[in-house]
């Protein structure tokens, strides 16, 4: 316990609080005067900056969006592609000029800008884009069923800007029904190549890796039938060669973002643009497809071996034979990631090999192709082995085997396309 404190023998009693009073005094004028004072924090709200003026008309070579129509569209590259300025939500105006030659186009000017946003809740004010045509017109080879992608990649290269706010961006579009392709109903992905001075929207879930390249997933919330997942490159790019927009797809699809029976009906490749933008473009791209599941023989990186539904007393193995492209070495490949033969699917039920069974749909069916050429079980996480180490006929018939993935040639195989 602390003891007060008495004055002791032969000690001074101490002074009154109060005979300071006259110095603290002198002491605090003296700070009022000598310490600079900052000024108070104003309450009131800082209005934004005054938007640009609107554009003046459009020049003889110019697309422009204008208070009569937000969407003026131009067919480029033969009529196989459309371009559109696409200031769907700003009142500024904005400006596009065509190729004169092939899939290109330049923001050629852009009054797009924070101010002017008719809702800024909604995203950027405009998304100036090349894209499929739309509907069944016989021009455009979409729509087509995701469940029967044989193959959808696509070439882009891009000149980009540093200034603004903006992103490079695919927008993919999938409708339930293959008469429509409505954009405030159908499920939406994005992919973006870069984003300068913006970030997705969503919470980020993973990442999907694609040609080399890590894309970082944005998980938007479900709430209605347009759902939105993003798929940002992990290092920016201005160009992406041969894109495989199957695999986005896929992921999509196994987030239960895209309806597994829904159409692919819309492909485009654009810009966001929240600020700026002028200088922005499309030096040229590409897209193709093909209905169709990919089917044919998959091949092993072990010389002269194939994947085989022959393995001798037992009808739901599967091994590694000599290829003799016999029905037994020919599989399908769903867009579900399945691996399939004559209404069978191929699964890891975590024993050690894999099996032909009925086809479920669940996770322990779904397979695929890592950078390094490996077939990965999607549930175990294992990739498929050729037990097969020497030339054709050495270990021919043997089972395959589920196995930790490694670099090496057991476990590399060339998928059908």
């Amino acid at each position: 316990m602390l003891r007060p404190f008495l004055p002791g023998p032969g000690r001074p009693r101490p002074r009154a609080w109060w005979w300071l009073a006259p110095t603290a005094l002198l002491v605090l004028c003296l700070c009022a005067v000598l310490i600079p004072r900052e000024s108070a924090p104003s309450t009131a709200a800082v209005a934004p900056p005054p938007p640009p003026p609107p554009l003046s008309s459009a020049e003889p070579s110019e697309l422009c969006s204008t208070a009569q129509n937000r969407y003026p569209s131009q067919p480029v590259d033969s009529g196989r592609y459309v371009i559109n300025p696409n200031e769907w939500n700003a009142t500024g105006g904005l400006c596009v000029h065509g190729g004169n030659d092939g899939a290109a186009f330049t923001v050629t000017r852009s009054a797009v800008a924070r101010g002017n946003l008719t809702d800024p809740a909604r995203g950027p004010g405009a998304y100036p884009h090349i894209s499929t045509p739309l509907g069944s017109d016989g021009v455009s080879p979409l729509p087509i069923a995701v469940d029967n992608l044989r193959y959808a990649t696509s070439t882009w290269r891009t000149t980009q800007v540093d200034g603004g706010v903006w992103n490079a961006s695919y927008d993919l579009w999938y409708s339930t029904t293959r008469g429509s392709c409505s954009f405030t109903e159908s499920a939406e992905v994005m992919i973006w190549l870069r984003g300068n001075g913006t970030s997705p929207f969503g919470k980020q879930s993973g990442e999907l890796r694609s040609g080399g390249q890590a894309y970082r997933v944005y998980e938007a919330p479900k709430k209605s039938s347009h759902t939105l997942i993003t798929y940002e490159a992990a290092s920016a790019t201005n160009v992406v060669t041969d894109l495989d927009l199957r695999a986005f797809t896929r992921d999509a699809v196994q987030r239960g973002y895209v309806p597994a029976g829904s159409y692919l009906c819309a492909v485009q490749a654009g810009f966001e643009i929240w600020e700026g933008g002028a200088g922005l473009g499309t030096d040229a791209f590409s897209f193709e497809v093909a209905a169709g599941r990919p089917s044919g023989a998959i091949t092993s990186a072990v010389p002269g071996y194939c994947l085989d539904s022959r393995v001798a007393g037992d009808p739901a193995a599967v091994g590694a034979a000599t290829c003799d492209g016999s029905p037994a070495q020919s599989w399908t490949m769903g867009e579900d990631g399945s691996v399939g033969q004559a209404g069978r699917c191929l699964e890891d039920p975590d024993i050690g090999f894999p099996v032909l069974t009925g086809c479920t749909r669940r996770p322990d069916q779904r397979w695929r192709s890592t950078d390094g050429g490996q077939l990965l079980n999607e549930d175990s996480g294992k990739c498929l082995e050729n037990p097969a180490t020497g030339p054709t006929g050495t270990g021919n018939g043997s089972q395959v085997r589920m196995r930790l993935c490694a670099a090496k040639p057991a476990q590399e195989w060339h998928r059908p396309v």
